[in-house]
């Protein structure tokens, strides 16, 4: 019985793939200590910053609290607000852009040298090549 050409590499293609799972899981929790490290040091500072713009409003509502712009002050404040948060979620709420380079960059740099080694692999049009130090195909023998 003539043995399939992909049976016998499905032992290095099953290893490749078990390299590939080993790297994405690597990847993956790299990914996932770096957004906790930025979520913990945005939540700090979010409320850092929450408390002390809850001190400024305070302290400027206090200061035109005894004036009859005290309404003004207050509608300016809020229309600060406004406009700050429209800045800031505007951009954030946009799609598109580039993803990360950060996550799962050697799985795509894998990938990437895979595709690579496909496509000159199978670019030759059906001529024959040795490749990783392998045979030539056997119609090139004769």
């Amino acid at each position: 019985m003539m043995r399939s050409p992909v049976a016998a590499l499905l032992p290095a293609i099953m290893r490749h793939l078990q390299a590939y799972a080993d790297v994405a899981s690597e990847d993956a929790r790299e990914a996932a200590d770096v957004i906790a490290r930025r979520l913990l040091t945005l939540l700090i500072a979010a409320a850092a910053g929450f408390i002390a713009l809850l001190m400024f409003c305070a302290w400027i509502l206090m200061l035109a609290w005894d004036t009859p712009w005290r309404a003004w002050v207050a509608v300016g404040l809020a229309l600060g607000f406004a406009i700050i948060a429209a800045a800031l979620a505007i951009p954030a709420l946009r799609h598109g852009g580039k993803p990360h380079a950060v996550f799962f960059s050697r799985v795509r740099a894998g990938l990437e040298r895979d595709r690579d080694l496909l496509e000159r692999t199978f670019s030759d049009n059906g001529r024959s090549h040795a490749t990783n130090g392998g045979d030539v195909h056997a119609t090139d023998r004769n």
